[in-house]
């Protein structure tokens, strides 16, 4: 069994010694994959946690305590999809000499094959279901879900849900909302690339953001995260990094310095988060996001730059990077898949709480990844076709799993948070 994630990207040697050795080397980048796999892992812990114990007024024993600060991570996770989605879509930009292929019509119809039909198809089963199962009230987090009204159909339905009727069908499809506006960006952003250049690309795009999101901190504006602007502009800067042939990049992709910025931020938020507490943490959300989004950005080029580093052997671990190659269908349905556990099976058995997270963590995530599979399957891979993968290689991060084999080798396409 082999899940591999091919790119081609320049030699880390300087350009004429890369024309020499015959022009680009293949990179195998599983680890993306892996990323991918374990922030779509501590999303479902946090959802886990918050269908075990209600935040509002129920936390665990002292000894499963630091599983309350899943509430804190699990928003963090959608930051580094973030990263990794700015990451693979620069990818092919950068080889193609900062052009986008096909200009942005082109690359909008790329990005809505790829997203919207197992989106779309995840919105009529979560509709079916609180319309049948899992619609009344139960004391949990779904009790928000339910609410359904036509607001929050016809958001859902243009991928406003960021802005309104939030968190209702599906407390987890604001962030799509929010990856796909930053989508209609992404032509303007390569522009600027092109003629003003990373470094003010990137540091525009964190200053409006950020500016945004203090500007309207007290308007729903902030529902949508303007902060992630910047954020996908830094997984942008990385995909510069790791196959950009200019001397300066050449240099940044060779520094020692990434594995310090890795480090020293998420310590930084290790940091800050023990100092606040989660409470706080929650609240401040947006200041962590960029710590956050900073480590991620160096744990791409850092792993991508030598496949054979521990932190790409460590992300690039085959079961792990498999689950990434659908972790999409994962973020898309688990949160129902949750509740119709809790309701169905958990609750019913009188379980008490503990033992319900740990059934949770263990057995409840198999059956919930083996039906992610089967939606993967359904929705989501017959839109992966091999003329897709191709009209999106070299950057893609999502690969189509060979229908031959569970888990067989991969060709990419672009993936999504």
């Amino acid at each position: 069994m082999r899940t591999s994630v091919t790119v081609w990207m320049a030699s880390t040697l300087s350009t004429a010694n890369a024309s020499r050795a015959g022009g680009s080397a293949p990179l195998h980048l599983a680890h993306v994959e892996g990323l991918r796999a374990l922030a779509a892992y501590v999303v479902y812990i946090n959802h886990a946690y918050a269908q075990t114990w209600n935040p509002s007024h129920l936390f665990p024993p002292s000894f499963l305590s630091l599983f309350t600060y899943s509430l804190v991570a699990g928003h963090l996770s959608v930051t580094v999809f973030i990263v990794i989605s700015g990451f693979c879509l620069m990818l092919p930009v950068v080889r193609a000499g900062n052009q986008l292929r096909g200009g942005a019509s082109a690359f909008f119809k790329r990005r809505a094959r790829r997203i919207l039909p197992p989106y779309y198809g995840a919105l009529a089963f979560c509709l079916l279901a609180i319309f049948t199962i899992i619609g009344k009230p139960t004391g949990t987090l779904w009790d928000v879900p339910i609410h359904v009204n036509a607001v929050a159909v016809i958001s859902h339905l243009v991928l406003v849900q960021d802005l309104f009727g939030t968190s209702k069908i599906n407390y987890v499809f604001w962030s799509i909302a929010v990856e796909w506006q930053i989508y209609f960006l992404f032509p303007a952003l390569v522009w600027s690339w092109q003629k003003y250049g990373p470094a003010i690309t990137v540091g525009t795009a964190l200053v409006l953001g950020y500016a945004i999101r203090f500007g309207f901190g007290d308007t729903r504006v902030v529902r949508a995260a303007p902060q992630y602007l910047g954020l996908f502009t830094l997984g942008m800067l990385a995909a510069a990094v790791v196959q950009g042939e200019r001397p300066s990049l050449l240099r940044a992709r060779a520094s020692a310095l990434w594995g310090w910025l890795a480090v020293l931020s998420l310590g930084a938020v290790c940091a800050l988060c023990y100092v606040w507490g989660w409470e706080l943490a929650v609240a401040r959300y947006h200041l962590l996001d960029a710590f956050v989004g900073v480590a991620a950005m160096s744990t791409l080029v850092i792993a991508s730059r030598a496949p054979g580093v521990a932190t790409a052997r460590v992300f690039s671990w085959k079961p792990l990077a498999f689950i990434g190659t659908f972790s999409y269908s994962v973020y898309l349905i688990h949160a129902p898949l949750l509740q119709i556990l809790w309701q169905y099976v958990l609750a019913p058995a009188h379980l008490a709480p503990v033992t319900m997270f740990a059934v949770f963590m263990g057995p409840g995530a198999i059956v919930i990844l083996a039906l992610a599979y089967a939606f993967f399957r359904v929705c989501e891979e017959p839109f992966m076709s091999r003329s897709a993968a191709r009209a999106e290689s070299p950057a893609a991060c999502t690969p189509l799993t060979n229908r031959e084999g569970f888990a067989s080798a991969a060709r990419q396409d672009s993936g999504s948070a």
